[in-house]
């Protein structure tokens, strides 16, 4: 596994009606996933990982926070990573997954 730059951080956490977009500081690999996930979850323990659908370029990891159900999306050549709602609910609660993980 390739090792993750000490200087990786999240570079920004947008928020849209539909998903939360994720842009990190520096470009990542497939195999930065699990430090990418440690990551941005950090300040949002504990979540529960349900699952993980791992393909040749994208991963998807399904997971539990606070009573929503949410999918975190990474897609490696476009460098591009994403939450959304698994229901209308969670998807609802998007803007208090974004607070909680943004918050200092």
């Amino acid at each position: 596994m390739s090792a993750l730059p000490t200087l990786q951080s999240l570079e920004s956490l947008t928020y849209h009606a539909d998903h939360l977009n994720v842009k990190f500081k520096i470009d990542w690999y497939q195999e930065d996933i699990n430090e990418l996930i440690v990551l941005l979850f950090l300040s949002i323990e504990p979540i529960v990982i349900q699952d993980k659908i791992i393909g040749a370029d994208r991963e998807n990891i399904r997971f539990n926070w606070h009573d929503g159900y949410f999918v975190l999306n990474f897609d490696y050549y476009s460098q591009s990573c994403w939450i959304e709602g698994q229901d209308s609910a969670s998807t609802q609660e998007l803007a208090t997954l974004h607070l909680a993980i943004t918050k200092k």
